[in-house]
């Protein structure tokens, strides 16, 4: 699997320069629905003031495929935290250790290159997959938050989870 680094800048300039065509080809977008979407959170802005976003795309060696994402947002660089997000486009990519793999590269870059100090990550209360991925790298649980996100008629309860790197 390869990673490739995205940040404001080069959103930034995938955004400005290329066609809706290439956009979709590089963040591996398949639907209209998505292009849009992801439209929409580029002109809502990835990053503000104190707040930034650091991400990787996580890439087939093979065939040059967009597996999925991971990486980092709500990036507070003067408290040293960030909170890590990660997902796989297609179920039959996971439970073959691609996110693990990840996960450990993202996390040593946001230890020595991004320089934090504390990580979180809000986990579905009903994906167990997923709090089990996170505790594999240390991660301890510290919440239980309730009504967090809301999609739709359908509210989303998270785990809150956090890694303290010394």
């Amino acid at each position: 699997m390869i990673l490739r680094g995205f940040d404001q800048q080069s959103y930034d300039e995938l955004f400005s320069s290329v066609h809706d065509s290439e956009i979709s080809e590089v963040l591996g977008i398949s639907t209209a629905e998505e292009l849009e979407l992801e439209k929409f959170r580029y002109k809502g802005g990835y990053s503000t003031y104190n707040l930034t976003i650091q991400f990787f795309q996580l890439v087939a060696k093979e065939d040059n495929r967009v597996l999925g994402w991971c990486g980092y947002h709500s990036w507070a660089k003067q408290h040293r935290r960030a909170e890590i997000f990660y997902m796989l486009k297609s179920d039959d990519d996971k439970r073959k250790g691609l996110m693990s793999e990840a996960l450990g590269k993202v996390l040593e870059y946001g230890k020595t290159e991004m320089n934090l100090r504390r990580i979180e990550a809000f986990v579905a209360t009903d994906n167990p997959a997923s709090y089990k991925l996170v505790e594999k790298f240390g991660f301890q649980k510290e919440a239980e938050l309730k009504f967090r996100y809301q999609f739709g008629d359908e509210v989303d309860w998270d785990f809150m989870y956090a890694l303290i790197l010394e």
